[in-house]
């Protein structure tokens, strides 16, 4: 016997097709197994809806429910993590799916669904994210909507979604009002303490030869930069990260400094003052234009000027800094000139036989980095992404066998060179240059743009930037470029560079990725990174400078309770139904009527009304005999049309009591 609250196949169709929407964006993030076996659930959830003999038993139910449990266990033994409990309630969610029947069912399944869209915000927070789960929001509300309605639908209904998008509408003013006047603490709104940065890349705090290549074919965005002023032009636009002090002559790593000393320079250049959104990365250092001189609160500036800060790990940061792009550093100090002199036991008889005899052509120091320089740019040394791969010794064998390599492999050997010179030097990474985006005025730093440089120290400016880079590819640090991997995929070969020189469809295309990007920026400055700093700007703007939390709230109340009535009024005047134009005549006819005495009464219908009035004005009736016929035809009959209305709105025009 079925039962009243059973609900039919077709909602179930929606339903199953609605779940399997609602779990997809957490495919790319489960094991394999775990997705193949939800995809299995949702599979035979929908066979079992098309051959309705087959309609799952509790035996069926049991065996499905055990194996599940077996796959999750055997593949998150201690269900610890995010990925192993997202994992559990997607599973759940299917196999509550696979014995859903009633509205009882229904419900339960709509508000795990709910649950389960929220824990996609728990890995990543993008706009076009938001925009799936909003949609897949209004896609389950209408379920609850198609599911209250005394007459089940047989197929497909989009008054459903209509009404359920409209009911989330009618919600958003009062969203908007909670969300920027709540009061808000220090931090981003949506940092909840999660790692988000699977898959991303980022710089290391070592360097081997062809780390950053390989770095370099990510488009994935860094940093993001707001300039108060015009951005410095392409060559002065150098990131500073880690600094690399040691080698083993292989690989270049950091020195460790027990705590922060204070940093001695002096500059005449005028500041430059800016605003940086670090993606989330692993990592605990920020970056900065050369030289950096003030940081926000919690950074800490090391003595070669690294900066690192705490708890910025796994989420995104914005912070605000100066810096200097000309300047004089102080003297070293014994153990900065130790470790910036430090070899590693594989220099080579020609390596030192070439320092010697640039040594020998070299006055002074700066001399002698000019003499190296000019090596580099004349000698046939090529700048491609896909080096030959080096033994152990790739400074050697890049030098004076390969001559083919990446930034690394410049600025590791140029380093190493100017060691042996007896001229204090260190390898910094980070990344150089960066694409303006005109739509929003600001600098997009990517992955792409990562780089590695040396810092030697001269006697007359202290530590000095030199990219041997710049001496084989200028093309490299003087404008932003597009390069082809497809093109520089072989082995060895040169990057071909472009100055820009785009067709129209590639054009179009940027300027797309561009505006994307844009959108992407406000969305995380003003809703992911909406924050105490970021409220009492927004208050600033209203002339509301310097309100308390308490004030906040208050006003936060007040604004709600004065929201509500205004729509409750407009959602009362949108459910008001218009009065039909033959009704409203055929009303305006009966007041006239009733001044004369002759009102019609409430169960008097029309045929009636009219032999009422003809029995008491018997002059009247030709006129009240043919409004009545019209009136009848338009309301009751099959006779309708616009001619007809225009001869009944005429009648009732002429009629005179």
């Amino acid at each position: 016997m079925k039962h009243a609250d059973n609900i039919n196949t077709p909602l179930l169709y929606r339903l199953s097709f609605i779940t399997a929407l609602v779990v997809a964006p957490h495919f790319q993030r489960l094991d394999l197994s775990i997705t193949l076996a939800l995809l299995a659930v949702l599979t035979l959830r929908l066979t079992t809806l098309y051959f309705t003999r087959w309609k799952p038993g509790r035996l069926l139910l049991f065996f499905v429910t055990i194996l599940c449990a077996v796959l999750i266990f055997s593949v998150y033994p201690l269900l610890m993590g995010l990925e192993a409990k997202v994992a559990l309630l997607s599973l759940m969610l299917s196999l509550k799916l696979m014995e859903c029947r009633t509205q009882r069912d229904l419900k339960i399944v709509v508000f795990l669904g709910y649950f389960t869209l929220i824990t996609h915000f728990l890995f990543d927070q993008e706009m076009l994210l938001v925009g799936y789960i909003f949609l897949m929001v209004i896609a389950l509300t209408s379920l609850l909507v198609e599911s209250s309605r005394s007459s089940k639908a047989t197929g497909w209904r989009f008054t459903s979604l209509r009404y359920s998008a409209s009911l989330l509408l009618q919600a958003m003013p009062i969203m908007l009002v909670l969300f920027f006047l709540f009061p808000r603490i220090s931090g981003p709104l949506w940092n909840l303490g999660v790692d988000n940065s699977t898959g991303r890349t980022g710089l290391s705090d070592s360097m081997t030869p062809g780390s950053i290549s390989n770095l370099i074919r990510s488009r994935a965005v860094a940093f993001r930069v707001d300039f108060d002023q015009a951005a410095p032009p392409p060559r002065q636009r150098y990131w500073r990260g880690p600094v690399l002090w040691r080698t083993d002559g292989k690989r270049w790593t950091r020195a460790k400094f027990l705590q922060a000393a204070p940093v001695t320079y002096r500059s005449s250049a005028q500041p430059i003052r800016y605003q940086v959104t670090l993606e989330p990365s692993p990592n605990d250092w920020l970056y900065a234009l050369d030289l950096p001189e003030t940081l926000p609160p919690e950074a800490t500036l090391l003595p070669d000027f690294q900066i690192l800060a705490k708890e910025i790990r796994n989420q995104r940061y914005r912070y605000a800094a100066t810096s200097r792009l000309a300047y004089h550093t102080g003297p070293l100090n014994q153990r900065e000139q130790r470790l910036a002199l430090q070899l590693p036991d594989n220099i080579t008889t020609r390596m030192e036989e070439l320092v010697r005899q640039w040594r020998l052509e070299a006055s002074t120091d700066r001399d002698l980095v000019n003499r190296a320089l000019r090596h580099f740019r004349t000698e046939p040394f090529y700048y491609t992404l896909t080096p030959p791969l080096l033994g152990d010794n790739p400074s050697d064998q890049f030098l004076f066998e390969s001559r083919r390599g990446f930034c690394e492999h410049y600025a590791t050997s140029f380093t190493t060179l100017m060691r042996i010179a007896g001229i204090p030097s260190r390898v910094v990474t980070g990344y150089q240059g960066g694409e303006l985006n005109p739509i929003g005025n600001y600098l997009i730093v990517r992955q792409s743009d990562a780089h590695a440089w040396s810092e030697v120290w001269l006697e007359e400016s202290g530590w000095t930037r030199v990219d041997p880079t710049a001496a084989v590819a200028p093309e490299r640090i003087e404008q932003t470029f597009e390069f082809d991997l497809e093109e520089n995929s072989g082995l060895g070969i040169p990057v071909i560079f472009s100055a820009g020189d785009y067709g129209l469809f590639k054009n179009l295309t940027r300027q797309f990725r561009l505006g994307v990007d844009a959108a992407n920026a406000s969305w995380h400055r003003w809703i992911l990174g909406y924050s105490k700093e970021q409220q009492q700007k927004l208050m600033q703007q209203f002339g509301l400078e310097n309100l308390s939390a308490m004030k906040l709230a208050l006003g936060m109340i007040l604004a709600t309770a004065l929201l509500i009535p205004i729509l409750l009024y407009l959602l009362r005047l949108r459910g008001e139904v218009k009065p039909d134009p033959v009704v409203k005549d055929y009303q305006r006819f009966c007041k006239r009527l009733s001044r004369t005495g002759i009102k019609r009464f409430p169960h008097e219908g029309p045929k009636d009304f009219a032999q009422r009035v003809m029995r008491k004005r018997p002059d009247l009736k030709p006129s009240v005999n043919a409004i009545t016929q019209h009136y009848i035809k338009l309301r009751y009959g099959r006779s309708d049309g616009t001619k007809l209305r225009q001869q009944f709105h005429r009648l009732v025009r002429q009629f005179r009591a």
